[in-house]
């Protein structure tokens, strides 16, 4: 080989690592993707109780779900549901509920009367029991409230709940 052409062969391939280089750092984005970062949460939970349906759209669960949802989002309080698992069986799940420290039991498509009982039995366990029309202060520690006011009330104990943690 002669000497002449291997001196072009190193320019033209200094020429390309350059060029190359040089496209690469003319392409590459602005704004570097970051890593997703862990959401932090104050030590505040609260949870929902559904019918069996859960939080699917068009159920009872889902307006409070969502509501919960952004709540959460505005005040780091965390938040969890869990679907009632058949007849007979609510009071089971709003024990279950008491015995996670849930700060506030929310219930959808629940019955009133496990509900109350659960709030005389736990005084210093907070409900909000959602009905399809009843409304008032059931007891010192649990309200009930129709549907239609439920994403506001939620929105305010979830608020609370943050404020005292």
């Amino acid at each position: 080989m002669k000497s002449g052409h291997l001196g072009g062969w190193l320019a033209a391939s200094a020429f390309v690592v350059v060029a190359g280089t040089a496209v690469t750092w003319a392409l590459w984005p602005s704004n570097p993707v970051t890593a997703p970062h862990a959401r932090h949460y104050l030590n505040a939970t609260a949870c929902l109780l559904t019918d069996s349906r859960g939080i699917a759209p068009g159920t009872p669960g889902a307006p409070a779900w969502a509501a919960m949802q952004n709540a959460s989002l505005a005040t780091h309080v965390m938040v969890s549901y869990l679907p009632d698992t058949g007849p007979g069986n609510a009071t089971i799940m709003i024990n279950t509920l008491v015995q996670r420290h849930c700060g506030v039991i929310i219930t959808t498509g629940t019955a009133a009367r496990p509900v109350l009982a659960a709030a005389r039995a736990n005084p210093h366990q907070r409900f909000l029991l959602v009905a399809g029309h009843a409304a008032g202060a059931a007891m010192p520690n649990a309200a009930v409230v129709p549907a239609a006011d439920a994403p506001q009330r939620i929105d305010q104990a979830i608020h609370t709940l943050a404020s005292a943690a």
